[in-house]
C-alpha cells in the first residue's frame, strides 16, 4: 500500500516549470503506459532507437526488450526530480519505483534515472535507463522537484562548442575513471562533484552534497571504474551523461552519470554505481 501511495502522489504532482513540464509528461505518461499495454511494450514505445538500460552493465535497449517476456507483473514509478537543459532537447528523470514478481507477495522496491532527449519530430523518448534497489520509501514524495533548469530557453551552441565540451567530458570523465582505478578517488570526486550533486547505490536511499560523498566513500575498490561505453551532450553544452562498465572487470561494475557544465567545466551532478 505505501508504494502505491509514494508512486501515486509522483504521478499526480505537476511540473514546477515550464521548461520541465514536457519531460514530466513524458515520464508519467511512459509509467501510465506500462499497466495500459504490458511493461515491454511501454518500454519499446519510450526508448530511443539507440537507447540504453542495465543488464547489469549497459546494453542497447531495444535488443534487450525484444527478448524479454512480458508476465504482466506489475511496476510502477514516477519522476521525483526533474532536470533540464538550457536548449531544452535533453532532461533527465528520477524518483521511486515498486515492482512485484508474478507469484511473489512482496514489493521490490528503488530510485530510477532516466535521462530524455526530444527527437527531431518533437517526441522526448528514453536515452538511458537506470536506477538502485532499495527498501520502500517512509513517506510518499510530495511534489517533484526541477533541481537543474534554465530560466530562457538558449540557442544551441556552434559545432566546434559542442565538439569542444564532448571533449572535456570525456577528460572529466576519465579522470574519474583512473581515479577509482587506483582506489582513491575522493580528491578526484570533490574536484568534480557538483555542489548539489547527488549519489545513488544500492540498499540505500539516494544522498546529496556530504552525505552522498558519505555513502560514496563505502564503494568497494574500483567500483565505477569501467570502460566507458556512450555518452552524449545537450546542443546547449550544459548537460551530459555517461555510461560505463562491461563484463571484462567484474570489480569495477557499471556506472550511469549526469554531467552539469558550471563554471567552466563539467560537474558531477548525479553518481550511480551499481555491482
Amino acid at each position: 500500500m505505501l508504494a502505491s501511495l509514494v508512486v501515486a502522489a509522483a504521478l499526480s504532482a505537476s511540473a514546477p516549470d515550464t521548461f520541465a513540464a514536457p519531460i514530466v509528461a513524458a515520464e508519467n505518461g511512459f509509467a501510465a503506459d506500462a499497466p495500459r499495454v504490458g511493461v515491454r511494450l511501454a518500454f519499446l514505445s519510450h526508448f530511443d532507437a539507440g537507447s540504453w538500460l542495465f543488464r547489469p552493465y549497459p546494453v542497447p535497449a531495444h535488443d534487450a526488450l525484444a527478448r524479454d517476456p512480458d508476465d504482466g507483473s506489475p511496476l510502477e514509478w514516477g519522476p521525483e526530480i526533474v532536470g533540464v537543459a538550457a536548449s531544452g532537447d535533453m532532461g533527465f528523470t528520477s524518483g521511486p519505483w515498486s515492482a512485484r514478481a508474478a507469484g511473489v507477495a512482496d514489493s521490490a522496491h528503488g530510485h530510477f534515472l532516466s535521462v530524455w532527449k526530444r527527437g527531431e519530430d518533437g517526441v522526448w523518448r528514453v536515452q538511458v535507463d537506470g536506477g538502485i534497489g532499495h527498501a520502500a520509501l517512509k513517506s510518499p514524495i510530495a511534489a517533484v522537484k526541477t533541481v537543474m533548469g534554465p530560466e530562457k530557453l538558449e540557442a544551441p551552441l556552434t559545432a566546434d562548442a559542442l565538439a569542444s565540451r564532448k571533449k572535456a567530458l570525456e577528460v572529466a570523465d576519465d579522470s574519474l575513471r583512473n581515479a577509482l582505478a587506483k582506489g582513491d578517488a575522493s580528491d578526484a570526486r570533490k574536484k568534480l562533484a557538483d555542489p548539489e550533486w547527488r549519489a545513488m547505490r544500492s540498499k540505500d536511499y539516494p544522498l546529496q552534497g556530504d552525505e552522498a560523498f558519505a555513502l560514496v566513500a563505502k564503494d568497494p575498490a574500483k567500483r565505477g571504474s569501467g570502460a566507458r561505453r556512450a555518452f552524449d551532450v545537450a546542443s546547449s553544452g550544459d548537460l551530459a551523461w555517461t555510461i560505463g562498465g562491461d563484463a571484462s572487470c567484474k570489480e569495477c561494475g557499471s556506472y550511469y552519470r549526469i554531467w552539469r557544465w558550471r563554471d567552466g567545466g563539467w560537474r558531477l551532478f548525479v553518481d550511480v554505481a551499481t555491482p
